[in-house]
């Protein structure tokens, strides 16, 4: 049509880490078809053994924690960065989707906790297993108008530049009219640091 620019589409999944058993390294998912594979944790297992949703509304979550998690806020920030690392030594995705996610939920119901050398202790083991295994990283930007914050958060991002981990700019939309949604924001933060960023 005139005026528009040609397009690329690629053929992709989000693909969900649920243990050794299932997820983006399985011969399920490496046998689609697929351009790429974004691997992402948002279920963990709680003390009992069943895996239950820690990511969406804060709300949700609440009431997760006190139906699942016996309140206990460092077990489930721990649990969901010992998913994640498990998730990027097993391999097998090409993306890794919204690295430090429990960090908002997490905030919410222990204000202060991502400052905590506790919390620091789990992200900087992520980071390091991220680095170690040259990850692409997603900055995903669905929750900065509602809540001021990208995933991972601005402090990791310098971490991530010195050494050289490749960034991909991500809405993480869910709806078409927020597909650019804080993207342009997301790009002049990684020009801040001078990072090299990858649309």
């Amino acid at each position: 049509m005139p005026g528009l620019s040609a397009c690329t589409f690629y053929t992709a999944m989000e693909v969900d880490y649920l243990g050794t058993e299932w997820g983006p390294s399985h011969s399920y998912f490496q046998a689609l078809p697929l351009d790429y594979i974004i691997g992402s944790v948002h279920f963990i297992p709680s003390q009992s053994g069943e895996y239950v949703d820690i990511d969406g509304h804060f709300d949700n979550f609440a009431r997760r924690m006190d139906a699942h998690f016996r309140r206990d806020i460092e077990y489930v920030v721990d649990t969901f960065y010992r998913q994640s690392v498990a998730m990027v030594e097993a391999g097998g995705f090409d993306i890794l989707g919204h690295f430090d996610k429990i960090g908002q939920n997490a905030s919410y119901y222990a204000p202060g906790i991502e400052d905590s050398s506790f919390y620091r202790a789990c992200a900087e083991a992520l980071i390091d297993s991220i680095i170690a295994h040259r990850c692409v990283v997603e900055l995903n930007t669905k929750a900065r108008r509602e809540h001021g914050r990208f995933f991972p958060g601005e402090r990791y991002l310098p971490v991530l530049a010195d050494a050289g981990i490749t960034v991909i700019v991500n809405s993480d939309a869910h709806h078409p009219d927020r597909i650019d949604a804080s993207r342009d924001e997301a790009f002049k933060v990684l020009d801040n640091i001078d990072y090299v960023a990858h649309s």
